[in-house]
């Protein structure tokens, strides 16, 4: 007799644990013939709202259509700093580095660019200073261009570190800042510097 209501009870216990095995969340299947008509109606209201945008596109274009006139080519301001092209009477020299440093003294004839020649197998960075005995003299670096195409940059100022991502031979231009009239002729110096940190 005792064991009956031990056994009832334990069968009580485990269909309450089986029933609470189950998933928690249902499972949910796209239905065969679509969407559920519960849903159609918001179905409708975004495809009626998607005309309406193309609707008004076409319209701002036909508008911008009919606005447009031909443009004038306007010249280049003045006081946009871009990167200056090579001169004809372009100079290219080898810097020689001794104990990570290298410092050339160079003659620079107005609007004449100077281009220096690098190599970098080992360092990460490199420190570029250009001095004039005239502080104010329009020279900079015009840019610099790594072993592989994708590293350049430019325009920059009179000071510049620069990481160097890839071992090879580097070079940088010198020419005048083309957003001052006065262009630059005489003597300045190029010191660099590599650096590991």
């Amino acid at each position: 007799m005792k064991v009956q209501p031990f056994f009832i009870l334990s069968l009580i216990v485990w269909s309450l644990l089986s029933s609470c095995e189950q998933n928690a969340t249902p499972k949910i299947y796209p239905s065969k013939k679509g969407v559920d008509s519960a849903y159609a109606d918001l179905l409708k209201i975004k495809k009626v709202e998607e005309k309406v945008r193309d609707d008004q596109m076409q319209s701002k274009t036909q508008v911008a259509k009919v606005n447009t006139q031909p443009k004038k080519t306007v010249a280049p301001l003045p006081t946009v700093d871009k990167i200056v092209p090579f001169s004809q009477d372009n100079t290219r020299d080898t810097l020689k580095i001794t104990y990570a440093k290298a410092k050339q003294t160079v003659i620079k004839k107005p609007g004449q660019t100077n281009t220096f020649v690098f190599n970098s197998d080992t360092a990460k960075k490199v420190a570029i200073k250009l001095s004039a005995a005239d502080t104010l003299a329009n020279i900079r670096i015009n840019h610099i261009k790594g072993p592989v195409d994708s590293i350049k940059g430019g325009p920059f100022g009179k000071t510049l570190i620069f990481d160097l991502p890839a071992k090879g031979n580097y070079n940088f231009s010198v020419s005048e800042k083309p957003t001052i009239k006065t262009p630059y002729q005489g003597e300045y110096q190029v010191e660099l510097q590599l650096l590991w940190k």
